[in-house]
């Protein structure tokens, strides 16, 4: 797969910070975290697979485990070491034992009880006067929905049984957040409107239904034309492409404006060609490079495309980096806490 075409500087791209070549401690932390996640993943296989499926679950989990020890004694096994490499490994364990995507069950869960929440939600963001009060409360929004990340420490138990409230969430985060560029993406905004915004989509339930569909209907009513970018193969709780194409149409179905968006071609959908929680925009579609072609902004969305990979990356047009901080090692790197949030915009290069 070719190189995603609107980075800065090609040559130079590299898309993890943190390399676990040079840094144990991280190295250490991660390998432990994807142990003992996957204790999680083996319950929500069983849902997902039956109970025949708990044998092969079992003996994952087990391969998983004897992957991570022996990356400790030999972490150039595989040339690189960071959790792009990490989540690849996991991905193909899990559909070495043929349970792919374990997590399917509770993101259609997520999904079905987030989605009676839009129509209500929007209709109230319409009623809202001042666009730049609008656009903060909806960048709130995306935090409050990306709190749905059953890949991370501070919200994976949670969530396997029941999710907090959306509305509580959004309005108990406050500002300044821990990187807050908001105010001069505003300033850009509403001198520059974008022509079109590609957004690059994190995980299903309220991050995508509740956080990013309200943000692009908001942008594609203003005149942006949108396209929502999704992993093509499962990932934890990530929404899949082909998951999304049906979303958006039962969405579209329960919400009129969103419906003459997507009618219009405002709004339309592609696959990065990815299948882990980060982004490595060395390897992209054919699709996606073609769907973001001509994009004067970028939005990469959650904890693993914006922050845990990308974070420092240039692109050609300009470019919002947003997610929830949900794991303990990475918000003490933040300087943060955990549930800090993170908006960081730079402007065209």
């Amino acid at each position: 797969m070719p190189i995603f075409h609107l980075i800065a500087n090609p040559e130079q791209y590299y898309p993890c910070r943190q390399d676990m070549l040079k840094d144990k401690q991280f190295r250490d932390y991660w390998l432990d975290h994807f142990i003992q996640h996957f204790e999680l993943t083996t319950r929500l296989a069983i849902d997902v697979y039956g109970t025949d499926a708990a044998a092969r679950a079992a003996a994952c989990h087990a391969d998983l485990r004897k992957e991570m020890e022996s990356l400790r004694d030999h972490p150039h096994a595989h040339g690189e070491l960071n959790l792009q490499v990490l989540g690849i490994i996991r991905q193909q364990c899990l559909i070495r034992h043929g349970i792919a995507d374990p997590y399917q069950h509770i993101k259609t869960r997520e999904n079905s009880r987030c989605a009676t929440m839009f129509a209500p939600l929007v209709q109230e963001l319409d009623r809202m006067e001042d666009p730049q009060s609008v656009l903060e409360t909806l960048i709130l929004g995306v935090f409050a929905g990306n709190i749905f990340d059953l890949g991370a420490t501070a919200t994976a138990a949670a969530y396997a049984n029941n999710g907090p409230a959306f509305l509580q969430v959004r309005n108990d985060i406050r500002r300044p957040w821990l990187v807050d560029h908001f105010n001069d993406f505003a300033r850009w905004y509403f001198t520059h409107p974008p022509g079109k915004a590609a957004i690059f989509v994190d995980n299903a339930g309220s991050d995508i239904i509740l956080g990013i569909f309200p943000l692009a209907r908001w942008l594609a009513q203003r005149g942006t034309r949108i396209v929502l970018v999704a992993n093509d193969e499962p990932a934890l709780n990530d929404i899949t492409v082909s998951e999304l194409r049906c979303l958006t149409a039962d969405l579209a179905e329960r919400e009129p404006i969103l419906k003459q968006l997507v009618s219009r071609s405002l709004l339309t959908i592609a696959g990065s060609g990815g299948g882990t929680p980060l982004i490595d925009l060395r390897h992209v579609s054919d699709e996606c490079n073609a769907a973001c072609a001509g994009a004067d902004l970028l939005i990469l969305e959650g904890m693993g495309r914006s922050l845990e990979s990308n974070f420092d990356t240039a692109f050609i047009p300009a470019c919002v980096k947003l997610c929830m901080i949900k794991e303990p090692i990475i918000a003490r790197r933040m300087g943060g806490k955990v549930f800090d949030v993170i908006f960081r915009f730079d402007a065209p290069s």
